[in-house]
């Protein structure tokens, strides 16, 4: 057994990330109140502190992360459709180096629980740590954690789609208009709203301020959910009652909400990355989430020795979206359609990909004049930002012990 796995080990290596971890959360969730307290009256001062407050928790997690399963990510990039991919580059420490566009969409396979982890990682390669966000299932409930999502503005998904459909569309348009520099960051009011079926969507002025924009990486896992048993199973039955060729590694995407995603963002999204994932140490009748299950990453330390990337790059112009409409479910059945084929397109593309990964090792016959590969390690670019989503506490502290201190003097003079 390797040594990272062994009883010992796991009690020492828990004892210590989760008392890291959480104090970790309490921090950030402290700089949130504070930052809200204090700065509400001053949108740009605030949307800073808390867009700050989401590096810190990459920064966490991450360092967290390469405690319990230090690994290599490589990552393959197609030099044809993804801008400045000569800036993906690795330094003589191993650190990564990314250069993502701003204002993009990341769309991927899901494999496990942590995918999402990854990519945000990712994103802090390109120093775009604190600009992600993720479009994934209602967390908000959970202690500490759910507050500091909501303050990030993460998107949640109840799974009900008239639910959802209002909630993504506005906070799409919110995003949207932030990152033009018209929205809410920068004390911008909503000039109104439309009704369509008792159903309200946000307005935001249109134009863009370019001396305070917010960029934004969302990131977007189109099939919803991991492979297992049930989804796979599920997907299977409905890929043949459409008479569709079946998938072997990824489960058929969901159409509607990367369709929603792309079309409220349409007037500041600069590129869509297509992103492969796939995890070394899995073979292709395992599923990512028993294999790598939170529990056996986190306490036991079972994770992918490497992670591997291929990613694409697709120009906005190059996507069929068809007209504009306000409502989602009243876009033109053919322009749905065309979407479809294009997003199917990607993912039978991803399965023949996966396939390529689980039998040969790698992404299979590429064309190498116009891909470029690059591996290092998952770490910090500096062990000593594990400190910054400390900040707020230990201010905090010194500031009452100053105070203590200040109050005890006045007392006894």
């Amino acid at each position: 057994m390797n040594s990272r796995h062994s009883l010992p080990i796991v009690i020492l290596r828990t004892a210590f990330i989760t008392p890291l971890f959480i104090l970790g959360c309490l921090s950030i969730s402290l700089t949130q109140f504070l930052t809200l307290l204090i700065f509400k009256n001053n949108p740009d001062v605030k949307q800073a502190i808390i867009n700050n407050t989401k590096n810190h928790f990459v920064i966490l997690i991450s360092y967290i992360t390469t405690i319990v399963n230090p690994c290599k990510i490589e990552i393959t990039i197609d030099e044809t459709t993804v801008p400045n991919s000569d800036h993906f580059t690795v330094d003589e420490s191993n650190n990564i180096h990314t250069m993502f566009q701003p204002n993009s969409v990341l769309i991927s396979n899901h494999q496990i629980y942590t995918d999402w982890l990854y990519l945000w990682f990712l994103t802090y390669t390109s120093k775009f740590g604190n600009s992600v966000f993720i479009i994934l299932k209602d967390l908000s409930k959970i202690p500490v954690l759910g507050y500091g999502m909501k303050n990030y503005n993460f998107l949640f998904l109840s799974r009900k789609w008239e639910k959802d459909k209002i909630v993504l569309t506005n906070q799409l348009l919110e995003i949207d208009a932030n990152a033009r520099g018209m929205g809410p960051a920068n004390g911008v009011q909503l000039i109104g709203s439309s009704s369509t079926t008792n159903t309200e969507f946000t307005k935001w002025p249109q134009g863009s301020n370019v001396n305070k924009i917010w960029p934004y990486e969302l990131i977007l896992f189109a099939e919803g959910t991991v492979p297992s048993d049930r989804t796979t199973k599920k997907s299977a039955e409905f890929i043949a009652s459409r008479g569709l060729p079946p998938l072997k590694h990824v489960l058929l995407p969901r159409i509607r909400g990367l369709f929603l995603a792309l079309k409220k963002l349409k007037s500041s999204v600069e590129i869509v990355y297509d992103i492969t994932t796939a995890y070394s140490g899995l073979t292709e009748d395992q599923y990512g989430e028993i294999e790598y299950s939170l529990k056996r990453f986190y306490l036991k330390g079972y994770g992918p020795p490497k992670i591997n990337y291929y990613i694409k790059g697709w120009k906005l112009k190059d996507i069929p979206l068809g007209e504009d409409v306000d409502d989602i479910d009243n876009i033109l059945e053919q322009d749905l359609k065309k979407f479809e084929d294009w997003l199917l397109k990607i993912w039978y593309e991803k399965d023949k990909l996966m396939d390529n990964h689980y039998k040969l090792g790698n992404w299979g016959e590429l064309n190498h004049k116009t891909t470029r590969s690059i591996i290092g390690d998952f770490k910090l670019r500096n062990q000593f930002e594990i400190f910054l989503p400390f900040l707020a506490t230990i201010a905090t502290i010194l500031f009452l012990r100053i105070a203590y201190i200040l109050i005890r003097r006045i007392i006894n003079v």
